[in-house]
């Protein structure tokens, strides 16, 4: 497999992934419409159970705002790699 295909792989499956997310939103909403407030409701085929959870996060901007001293003491720095392919116009590709 040549590098130019691995991009292409890359980039489809990229797409993919991101309208596979897309579709799940739309039909979670959907099911909640349907729903209706209740915490479980039945079908022919599944049985649904809707759990509401919260979360609670750090508000790490006014956290630094207020106590600037805490950043530099716990901070935790790692490192990633972001992969941003972008196809060449179709006349560079042929010059090169």
């Amino acid at each position: 497999m040549s590098i130019d295909e691995i991009i292409t792989a890359y980039i489809e499956a990229k797409e993919t992934e991101a309208a596979a997310k897309k579709r799940a939103a739309s039909m979670k909403a959907l099911i909640i419409e349907f729903a209706a407030g209740a915490e479980t409701f039945e079908t022919d085929v599944f049985t649904v159970i809707m759990k509401k959870t919260t979360s609670v996060r750090l508000d790490t901007a006014a956290l630094y705002r207020d106590f600037p001293d805490v950043k530099s003491v716990y901070e935790k720095r790692t490192e990633s790699v972001t992969v941003v392919p972008a196809r060449k116009p179709e006349t560079a590709a042929k010059s090169a």
